[in-house]
């Protein structure tokens, strides 16, 4: 089996990065992260369902550098390109049915760049890894 390359590593360190600062924004702060960017709706539960989703996908991510193995791992980063996908398909299209202020407009475009970004840069990697 082949051992992940050092630049996959650090996508999966930027990966767990961005989804524990996420998860741990949704899941201890939702009233803050509310405040915060003007949400138009407010579901604490959900909001900590979706934080302990990305938490779990972090630690996930964290099991995957510890084990080392590319083929062990692929599967996981199969999963988190998915995510991404509809992640980012599901922002694009709340534009048409969400009615946002100024500020959460700010805020949900931040995030949907924050996606899109993860999406292509994990994609990229992705392909990268599976040629060598």
């Amino acid at each position: 089996m082949a051992e992940i390359s050092k630049e996959m590593k650090i996508v999966l360190i930027i990966n767990l990065f961005v989804a524990f600062i996420y998860g741990i924004m949704y899941v201890f702060l939702p009233e803050g992260v509310y405040s915060l960017n003007d949400a138009p709706y407010f579901d604490p539960h959900f909001w900590r369902l979706f934080g302990g989703a990305l938490i779990a996908i972090g630690i996930a991510i964290l099991l995957g550098m510890l084990n080392r193995e590319w083929d062990n791992i692929k599967i996981l980063f199969q999963f988190a390109i998915a995510l991404l996908i509809i992640l980012a398909l599901v922002n694009l299209t709340s534009n048409i049915y969400v009615t946002r202020s100024a500020t959460n407009l700010i805020f949900h475009w931040l995030d949907t760049i924050v996606i899109i970004a993860l999406c292509v840069f994990n994609t990229f990697f992705y392909l990268r890894e599976e040629k060598k």
